[in-house]
């Protein structure tokens, strides 16, 4: 027993966009200047924060990788729904 599947273009554009939103918004952040905020650490630390700055700048590096990942996740969440909105349509209407 299966119940019938039933795509509402209208819902799944709207999933897209708020995909592709959350995608804009996330790579944005994550688009940040890691040598400027490593560079601004080191001046707000001075010598004695030498070894957390060790640890913080590709700690700090990997974040924004990972954000960026994310971000990318998104957008291909928001790419791959419009290609299955359109196929449905296209199925629908042919």
């Amino acid at each position: 027993m299966s119940e019938a599947f039933h795509a509402v273009p209208a819902g799944m554009a709207d999933f897209s966009t708020a995909n592709q939103v959350a995608s804009a918004m996330i790579t944005a952040v994550g688009s940040a200047d890691s040598a400027a905020m490593l560079n601004a650490a080191a001046v707000a630390l001075g010598p004695i924060g030498a070894t957390y700055l060790a640890a913080y700048g590709p700690s700090q590096a990997n974040n924004l990788a990972g954000t960026l990942l994310v971000g990318g996740v998104h957008a291909g969440v928001s790419a791959a729904t419009d290609a299955s909105k359109a196929s449905i349509v296209a199925t629908d209407h042919g």
